[in-house]
């Protein structure tokens, strides 16, 4: 099958249906930028991902994806899967709930912004995390964290947009128990064992619409940023979460916050793990960073803190 010069993946459902009213639009754009543009609108899980393996070994070489976090995911483990992800190079308009990733990239939340931002064609590469062979680019979190998501459904998204967080937080908050785990990093030869609130995996600062879970991350240093909440109260955890909004809870003595390029984190149970809005479960979390894998079109600030590659053409 050929594929075109562009893909365009549109999660309909992404930000109270803001994918699907915006279709024709993005389509456009793209269209006018490479002149052949194919476009899938997902269904269901898995659909992201599949027609990004699919269009990436077919040879295509640009994928846009509309939508949030987690459609953004799918695709990037679709083209990592079909082993393309060296020539590929995405583009996002973030019409998720969150959009960490977006942020972390300088495009605005203005559509009109990020069209004239994405097609201009100005790339970089970033790190991409891998957990248990799952690839991320955000933040993976468990424990409480995790929980959030399993309570902010994509109903309640619809419904309440950015809300769905402070009422999934808030319903997790009176259901969840922490969890005992054993956590190695490198380098350095950290292993310590300990009750666990919740804890972060950062590829990038943010979480869950804008939260500053990981103040010192960036998104091209080779280091995966570790954020360790011990086991507290949940009134306790409350008031501390309060400082996550500005990156204050890093210098509290109930949180470890360190940098690494591989860490373990082994669970006495099984425990929910969201990565970039996919919730998975597992007892053993093994996690890795690829330096600078990912190729994306980005925003100027971004595009000068980081490292470039030649502008797309």
């Amino acid at each position: 099958m050929t594929h075109p010069a562009a893909l365009l993946i549109v999660n309909p459902s992404s930000g109270r249906e803001k994918g699907a009213e915006n279709e024709d639009v993005l389509s456009d754009a793209v269209r006018r930028r490479f002149g052949d543009v194919r476009t899938v609108q997902t269904a269901g899980d898995g659909d992201a991902e599949n027609a990004a393996s699919a269009a990436a070994s077919g040879g295509c070489r640009t994928i846009f994806v509309a939508g949030g976090d987690g459609t953004l995911n799918e695709a990037l483990n679709g083209v990592a899967a079909a082993g393309e992800l060296d020539n590929v190079r995405f583009g996002i308009f973030p019409l998720g709930t969150g959009n960490d990733f977006a942020a972390a990239l300088g495009i605005p939340l203005d559509l009109e912004e990020a069209i004239d931002i994405l097609l201009a064609g100005r790339e970089l590469r970033v790190d991409v995390g891998v957990v248990n062979g799952r690839h991320f680019l955000n933040t993976s979190g468990g424990g409480y964290i995790a929980e959030v998501s399993v309570a902010v459904t994509p109903q309640l998204k619809t419904i309440a947009g950015r809300l769905a967080y402070l009422i999934g937080g808030a319903q997790a908050l009176m259901e969840y128990e922490p969890v005992r785990a054993t956590v190695s990093a490198d380098p350095g030869g950290l292993r310590i064992g300990l009750g666990l609130y919740a804890f972060a995996v950062c590829n990038s600062r943010l979480i869950g619409g804008g939260r500053l879970i990981a103040p010192d991350a960036v998104i091209d240093d080779g280091l995966l940023d570790v954020c360790l909440i011990e086991a507290m109260g949940a009134l306790e955890f409350v008031a501390l979460a309060r400082k996550v909004a500005d990156g204050d809870h890093v210098n509290d003595p109930r949180v470890r916050y360190l940098q690494a390029s591989s860490v373990t984190i082994e669970l006495e149970r099984e425990t929910h793990i969201n990565t970039d809005g996919e919730v998975l479960s597992a007892t053993r979390c093994e996690y890795s960073v690829l330096p600078r894998a990912a190729r994306f079109f980005a925003g100027d600030a971004t595009f000068a803190a980081a490292t470039p590659v030649l502008n797309a053409t």
